[in-house]
């Protein structure tokens, strides 16, 4: 079933999926939707009653982007208070894939003992990138990814560079091929990234939120993931300890595809 939640200009749209008595509120990845949850329905109608929402630049949802340009924290808090109040959502859980993790923590964080658990699947988010710091909150960052939007040889021409000189990750190259392809992608990213410049989290205050609450987390990340490096998430993993439950799967960041879906119905849900 489908509908839209509006807090004053904004349209939210979200799928609701399943009958089930434990409620998920669930957030896609970037250039996605909510779409890619209804790959859960089968295996979770009974059990879960998901709600999938599309976020902002993505899906159905719109907005006014003049008045929200940048969320604090506050603002997007209210948004989602107002969002569980609608869907009578007293506890809950949460998962997250790719760009969604960075919502997902953010969800953990405000609503911590709300929730029963939380699933995040190659997580933004669970580190500061650079890259998005340096393009949204720098003149010089926000100068380059201005000409970026149209030449885009200039930001490749940056990554080769620093490749050669060992000084920026062969995954930089990965990224820019997965995201850069077209002008209106390339502005998103910039959009997207300036949208949630405020929502970042520090690893030892996760941890505090994660283990004064007893939360439970299943952390997935792909062998090979381009995007999200499985070695920061396998770190965080180890340094929060049992409350999180490690998987690696023979995958790069995508991890919508069957096989993987079949271990997450098999091992998780």
């Amino acid at each position: 079933m489908e509908y839209f939640f509006q807090h004053k200009d904004i349209n939210l749209f979200y799928r609701k999926i399943g009958v089930g008595k434990r409620v998920v509120i669930a957030f896609h990845g970037f250039t996605k939707n909510s779409k890619d949850y209804l790959l859960f329905e089968n295996f979770c109608k009974e059990k879960y009653t998901i709600y999938a929402i599309d976020l902002f630049y993505h899906g159905k949802t719109t907005f006014n982007s003049k008045d929200w340009r940048s969320f604090t924290k506050l603002q997007l808090k209210n948004i989602f208070e107002k969002f569980l109040l609608k869907i009578k959502a007293e506890r809950f859980e949460v998962i997250g894939y790719s760009m969604g993790g960075r919502l997902a923590l953010f969800l953990m964080e405000q609503f911590s003992s709300r929730i029963d658990h939380i699933y995040l699947l190659a997580p933004d988010g669970l580190k500061i990138n650079f890259w998005n710091w340096l393009v949204t909150s720098t003149k010089a960052g926000k100068g380059i990814y201005g000409l970026t939007i149209s030449n885009p040889g200039i930001v490749y021409g940056i990554s080769n560079t620093g490749k050669k000189l060992n000084l920026l990750p062969a995954a930089i190259n990965k990224f820019l091929n997965i995201n850069f392809k077209t002008k209106g992608m390339r502005l998103r990213v910039y959009r997207v990234w300036q949208l949630y410049r405020f929502i970042t989290f520090k690893q030892h205050e996760l941890k505090k939120i994660i283990l004064n609450n007893n939360l439970k987390m299943d952390l997935v990340i792909g062998h090979k993931d381009p995007v999200v490096a499985p070695k920061m998430v396998k770190d965080f993993a180890k340094y929060v300890g049992p409350n999180v439950s490690l998987h690696t799967i023979k995958a790069g960041h995508d991890l919508f595809r069957p096989h993987v879906i079949e271990y997450l119905k098999k091992n998780i849900f």
